[in-house]
């Protein structure tokens, strides 16, 4: 047995089979199916009642995008939450943060001790362990533009460019 599931070449989209001309010759119908119905539906996550009101706020403002784009699905409320608390925490260490370089000049960043040796503030390590824990949380659902480009977004519906008045007539008097 060679390989595993890891093995070659990842699969490709439909909707690129479908730009490229679908030189693997494909089934077209069951392409257009995969890009109609996505495998689950993308809906909110229940948000969850331990979130700070700093996470609320970022919850808030991603999953109307989230849904919009289909990045989102009922499973996703533990990644979601994770990304939404350390984003929050970041915002508040960096507040923190200039609250003390302001007060005490630059005694947020760099932390001094008796001994005259000087290491990275306490507050400005979390405030990067916050940081990498918002990328890493943010990469699930494409926040940068290197995660985005893997992603597999369906369009919102674009509706109609052009009026049809013969389709629009016959669907009035025949449907």
């Amino acid at each position: 047995m060679s390989g595993n599931a890891n093995s070659g070449r990842p699969g490709l989209p439909a909707t690129l089979h479908l730009l490229n001309g679908n030189r693997s010759k494909k089934n077209v119908d069951a392409l257009l199916d995969e890009l109609k119905t996505p495998a689950i539906p993308a809906e909110a996550p229940p948000m969850p009642d331990c979130l700070t009101p700093e996470a609320i706020v970022e919850w808030q403002r991603l999953v109307p995008d989230l849904i919009l784009l289909g990045l989102i699905s009922k499973l996703d409320m533990m990644a979601l939450a994770s990304y939404c608390e350390a984003a929050a925490d970041w915002i508040r260490f960096r507040r923190k943060i200039a609250e003390a370089n302001a007060a005490q000049d630059d005694k947020g960043d760099v932390q001094t001790f008796a001994t005259g040796a000087k290491q990275i503030s306490v507050l400005r390590q979390l405030a990067n362990d916050a940081e990498k824990r918002a990328n890493a949380a943010g990469a699930l659902f494409g926040f940068s533009p290197l995660t985005r480009r893997n992603l597999k977004v369906t369009a919102p519906p674009q509706g109609e460019l052009f009026p049809h008045e013969p389709r629009d007539a016959a669907a009035k008097y025949f449907s």
